[in-house]
């Protein structure tokens, strides 16, 4: 058998910046990210993650990690720049290793993620969302996904009866699409503009027994019909921005807006300042660590 041969990205950041980065290779990649933290200087972390060599999107993948640099180098003005270096490698069992490191968590009150091939026995409120890492664009482990399932989670317990209509937006693999089925959503439609997202998406739904309560489609935002009880979108400050319209278009009356991927400060403040422009209510933010996520409402 013919042995792979991987491009290893090597990111040397400060740990201000960690999070976000390792969140964004995580879901350029496909695959996990591996940080390590440097003994002598708690400031300053280095990032692994892994592409393949002969992937023919690999040089215009590489050019968008160093767009996406330059953008945090922008975000985050006071702290050094990140040091990109590059290396090739064999395929040996570093993706096994990362598995292994790959427990079950909970994800919020209700909710525990747990990896395919680990076994868990939960008590009887909670309940489990079967993620494959390995099948890419996010595992639960992000802060904007555990903040967007705890704003999700405390809305709908709320609710005498579930939203008749959800949409979730940029689901990468389906999480969050995942926990609002498993906290009584019947009728959720999953998008992303990611081909290789839908059908983790789609595998993911079907692993956790939900296909006839979530449809992953590629359907573009523009492009879907009616309004939404409850839209989530957990994708990006700018992709929000950019949004706003169509979103309040399709958000139904009385309906719940959740949005996360928002780092706190500067790009918080702007997206309750652009979505209420366009007439909507700001009721809720969840913060932890540099990242928000906001419940947004009709007036």
């Amino acid at each position: 058998m013919t042995q792979k041969s991987w491009r290893k990205i090597i990111l040397r950041c400060p740990t201000a910046v960690e999070d976000a980065l390792s969140s964004y290779l995580g879901d350029l990649t496909g695959s996990g990210v591996e940080i390590i933290e440097n003994p002598q200087d708690s400031t300053i972390s280095t990032i692994y993650a892994y592409l393949l060599e002969d992937d023919p999107n690999l040089p215009d993948t590489l050019n968008s990690i160093r767009d996406y640099l330059q953008d945090l180098a922008q975000q985050f003005p006071a702290q050094p720049r990140t040091v990109l270096q590059l290396d090739s490698i064999e395929d040996q069992d570093w993706h096994r290793k990362w598995k292994e490191s790959f427990k079950p968590f909970r994800l919020s009150a209700n909710l525990i993620v747990k990896p395919s091939w680990e076994t868990y026995q939960p008590s009887p409120q909670k309940k489990i969302i079967e993620i494959d890492p390995g099948m890419a664009f996010g595992t639960g482990l992000h802060a904007s996904t555990r903040l967007a399932t705890e704003l999700i989670e405390e809305y709908l317990l709320s609710l005498p009866e579930p939203p008749a209509r959800v949409l979730d937006v940029g689901t990468g693999t389906a999480i969050l699409a995942i926990a609002a089925a498993l906290l009584g959503c019947q009728n959720i439609i999953a998008i992303d503009n990611d081909p290789e997202a839908v059908s983790a998406a789609t595998a993911n739904i079907k692993a956790n027994h939900l296909s006839s309560a979530i449809t992953a489609s590629g359907t573009d935002l523009d492009d879907l019909p009616g309004q939404y009880d409850l839209i989530i979108a957990n994708i990006i400050h700018n992709t929000l921005v950019e949004m706003v319209t169509t979103l309040n278009h399709l958000l139904a009356p009385n309906g719940c807006l959740i949005l996360a991927g928002i780092l706190t400060g500067e790009q918080t403040e702007n997206i309750i300042k652009v979505y209420e422009s366009e007439g909507l209510l700001h009721i809720k933010t969840a913060t932890s660590q540099e990242w928000s996520a906001l419940r947004l409402g009709n007036k």
